[in-house]
């Protein structure tokens, strides 16, 4: 048996008229008091623990764990113990002191990441006399955090080396174009940076009330800015090009202030109650989204100062994205394997919700306000499509001395990132077979159209090899 970072559990029982609760809290080594165990997985801790002021002198003591993820996070052997009755090999005794003290010590295993509750109850044995404790919650981090640490490090690289790439790619003749007829901008700012938060925080509250990790997630995905592949997707379905790269940009901007005031805004309501022994970190998430300006800011500067560099980055913008979303793929699945086993019905309507309200919103949104086809398009896309990638560096680094925290808060996004494109592959197949379809009853109304067509691609061909 391996003995690791030895507790102590104190436990004090106050007798009052109408309240009959044990009060537990845990005594580490240093003597600093906490009401949170923290323990890996798969390591093994003794925990020790003294109750006082107990108010019978038989019966039993039992260890309730419980998860709202319904996962078993974290076992304690033994779950009971006696006194003052007759010992058992199953069940661990509880010796008196001289002040009336009961000490006893049991075994807690990590089992998988996330978080678990631990109570305890006594039940006197001749008597009936029953006693609760308060919640003491048991933190289970991740056994090796290697892998995830490299997997966040190359996000945030990744996340900058994006950013630097939008700076030095950006026309802002095309800005400030499109900015010279506002209204379709304007609606698609509001489309995201309104209604995405909003509704977000609206699912979060009818799904995840009960789990904040959960909700948090999904809420800081809703406040995020629109993602690069929304650019990708408007041109590939017929948007707005121009449109798109404009409100990349300027969401990009504000995302800058109004990711953080909507966590400040809102966030509180999410961690009611400081769960988990801590508050929100406002000010790590704010601190690192505000940081991201620095490399948008150098993009810019070198496209200001050093043109042909800017250039040369912007054409590797498309090998950057290709890395960028194989890489997420494929080591993101490898070094997070276990966001998989939190992905309970929840988790996919989450997934699922976010975007496509995002999607169905940005169409009706636009076609209320009689924007073109084209504008509708990169609208609606923008709208959906968010930078999970920001949301996940965030919530990681962010959350981090709060472990398992960022490791829970991301499962949200992650989904989100894996059902955004499923309504936007299902289009684009139906645009291409409508497309066929409309060649082919062309060709049967107009036979004479096939040789025209055929003749034309030959000229075509010829002409660009110079015959």
């Amino acid at each position: 048996m391996r003995v690791d970072n030895w507790l102590v559990l104190y436990a004090m029982t106050f007798t009052m008229v109408g309240c009959n609760s044990l009060t537990v809290s845990i005594v580490t080594k240093g003597g600093n008091f906490s009401n949170v165990i923290s323990i890996f997985e798969e390591e093994e801790q003794m925990v020790h623990f003294i109750l006082q002021d107990v108010t019978t002198r038989d019966g039993i003591i039992t260890l309730q764990i419980s998860s709202k993820s319904g996962w078993t996070h974290a076992i304690a052997h033994p779950h009971q113990f006696t006194f003052g009755v007759t010992e058992s090999d199953d069940i661990g005794s509880l010796g008196l002191t001289e002040d009336d003290s009961m000490l006893g010590s049991f075994n807690m295993t990590g089992e998988f990441v996330g978080f678990s509750e631990v109570i305890f109850l006594s039940n006197s044995t001749r008597s009936g006399t029953a006693q609760t404790s308060n919640t003491l919650n048991i933190k289970v981090k991740r056994s090796d955090p290697l892998l995830s640490n490299i997997f966040i490090v190359t996000i945030i690289i990744l996340v900058s080396i994006a950013y630097v790439s939008l700076g030095c790619a950006i026309d802002f003749n095309i800005v400030i174009a499109t900015m010279k007829r506002p209204v379709a901008p304007i609606i698609g700012l509001a489309s995201q940076f309104i209604f995405m938060p909003l509704i977000s925080y609206a699912i979060g509250y009818g799904l995840w009330y009960d789990n904040a990790p959960m909700w948090l997630g999904l809420f800081l995905t809703g406040s995020s800015p629109g993602g690069g592949a929304s650019n990708m997707w408007t041109y590939l379905l017929g948007g707005s090009l121009d449109l798109s790269v404009t409100m990349t940009f300027i969401s990009t901007v504000i995302a800058f202030g109004a990711l953080p005031l909507w966590i400040l805004a809102l966030g509180g309501t999410i961690y009611r109650d400081g769960e988990f022994g801590s508050a929100l970190p406002f000010d790590r998430i704010a601190g690192l989204i505000i940081g991201l300006v620095v490399p948008c800011a150098v993009g810019l500067a070198i496209q200001r100062y050093k043109p042909k560099v800017a250039k040369k980055i912007e054409k590797a913008i498309k090998p950057i994205s290709l890395f960028f979303i194989i890489f997420v793929t494929a080591f993101g699945t490898y070094a997070n394997y276990y966001i998989f086993f939190f992905f309970t019905w929840k988790v996919f309507v989450s997934g699922m919700c976010l975007p496509w309200l995002g999607f169905t919103f940005g169409v009706v949104f636009s076609k209320v306000t009689g924007r073109s086809w084209e504008e509708t398009i990169a609208i609606s896309v923008e709208t959906g499509i968010q930078n999970t990638g920001i949301a996940i560096g965030v919530l990681k680094v962010a959350l981090a001395p709060y472990a398992p925290l960022g490791d829970i808060t991301m499962v949200v996004p992650v989904a989100v990132a894996m059902l955004t494109p499923i309504p936007l592959v299902i289009m684009l197949i139906g645009m291409k077979i409508r497309a066929k379809l409309s060649a082919v009853k062309s060709v049967e109304e107009n036979p004479n159209s096939l040789s025209t067509i055929t003749d034309s691609n030959n000229y075509g061909t010829n002409t660009s090899n110079g015959i």
